[in-house]
């Protein structure tokens, strides 16, 4: 049992107009559906990367707080940065960042960070 089914449709592609065979065809030949395929993945590659961007922005705006105070625990100093905890002791042994140590805690300067890292 077959049918003879002929639709008069436009491609989605090329807007040229087509003869199918079925009621759900989209495209008139194999090349525009691969065109159609191709642009499709491009678009979700492209929201992809503009969501990443928008992430990496939001990240470095995520604690406005932090621009506004001069002196900055580690805590604060890696989420400013954005490095670890590591990183910022790292910088302290190599003598490239100097800290203030109140009892048991541990600060640094805004403006040194500043000299450090050219923020």
């Amino acid at each position: 049992m077959s049918s003879n089914l002929r639709i008069n449709k436009v491609c989605q592609e090329c807007q040229e107009q087509f003869v199918a065979k079925t009621t759900v065809t989209k495209f008139c030949s194999h090349r525009c559906a691969n065109r159609s395929y191709k642009h499709k993945i491009r678009k979700l590659k492209v929201q992809e990367s503009e969501k990443e961007t928008e992430l990496f922005i939001s990240q470095k705006f995520k604690y406005p707080e932090l621009n506004v105070k001069v002196i900055l625990s580690i805590k604060e100093a890696c989420q400013l940065l954005g490095v670890s905890k590591s990183t910022i002791y790292r910088l302290f042994d190599d003598s490239k960042l100097n800290k203030v140590k109140v009892r048991s805690r541990v600060f640094i300067s805004r403006n040194e960070l500043k000299e450090v890292f050219k923020i």
